[in-house]
């Protein structure tokens, strides 16, 4: 992969649950927006640990193999970096389509990944905006955050509070706040389990990592957002926000002069692109 740094690493997390980003699937046309966190608060004191007897391997899906383990059950995890002094950081419309790897061929990028919410008609639910064009106004109601990016740092905010910062060319909102100040910010399990994409802040904002958590079946859906929240503070993430998840969890890259991808189950609205400075 042209000089993306793929990251990977293995997580024990114990069992604890997320702040819903999943798609409601009553029969009724509602809009694809999670409830907020529930549930007792998680006793489990090393929840989200990293896992020191794991080791790096070959998986499937590119990069190095990786797992988060939690409920006794085994996932993906996937993990790229882009300083964004050397990459641009896009919202690319989709077209309400699974095919990520046509989405990151035609916009030029080395990465695309799933973004927020949208609605039964395909709408973005929440602030959306690209190249400094406002796409999707902020939705206040729908709480969360805000990752703005001005060209040279990127920033996580809270939405309640939100202002459109000067200068901003890039802002995505949805939600819950993983991380908060280097502080995971999910305080307790409401037992959902899915599959997750997140935004990793670094290096003061200078820096970006994607992550994917991927289900191993039926049975093994996919990780918290409490045990997701611990583990991206315990690896460094200074602020960090959970994408859509669920169905909508997709990636496309660049690797080794191919495109590989780990396509989303259903169609989603935008996809979030890095592309390489002057490409």
């Amino acid at each position: 992969m042209r000089s993306v740094l793929v990251l990977v690493t293995a997580v024990m997390l114990p069992a604890v649950a997320p702040v819903g980003c999943k798609r409601h699937e009553d029969g009724a046309a509602r809009a694809h927006v999670p409830l907020p966190a529930g549930g007792a608060a998680v006793e489990e004191p090393d929840a989200g640990s990293a896992d020191a007897g794991a080791g790096a391997g070959a998986g499937a899906g590119g990069g190095t193999g990786a797992s988060l383990v939690e409920d006794a059950r085994r996932y993906d995890v996937r993990t790229w970096s882009f300083a964004l002094d050397r990459y641009e950081m896009r919202v690319v419309d989709a077209g309400m389509s699974t095919a990520l790897d046509a989405v990151l061929a035609r916009s030029d990028a080395e990465l695309v990944v799933n973004g927020g919410f949208f609605d039964p008609q395909g709408k973005p639910v929440g602030l959306v905006v690209s190249e400094g064009a406002v796409v999707s106004r902020l939705a206040p109601a729908l709480s969360g955050g805000v990752v703005t990016w001005d060209g040279e740092r990127a920033k996580l905010w809270e939405s309640e509070s939100f202002a459109m910062p000067d200068g901003a060319r890039f802002a995505v909102q949805c939600r819950p706040r993983l991380v908060v100040d280097g502080a995971p910010n999910v305080k307790s399990d409401d037992g959902h389990r899915s599959e997750r994409t997140a935004l990793c802040l670094r290096d003061g904002g200078k820096a970006i990592d994607v992550v994917i958590v991927k289900g191993s079946s039926l049975e093994s859906p996919g990780p918290s957002l409490f045990a997701l929240g611990r583990y991206l503070a315990q690896r460094g993430c200074e602020g960090a926000l959970n994408l859509d998840g669920g169905p909508s969890t997709g990636v496309a890259w660049r690797e080794n002069g191919e495109v590989r991808m780990l396509a989303p189950a259903r169609p989603v609205r935008h996809a979030v692109s890095f592309r390489r400075r002057g490409a």
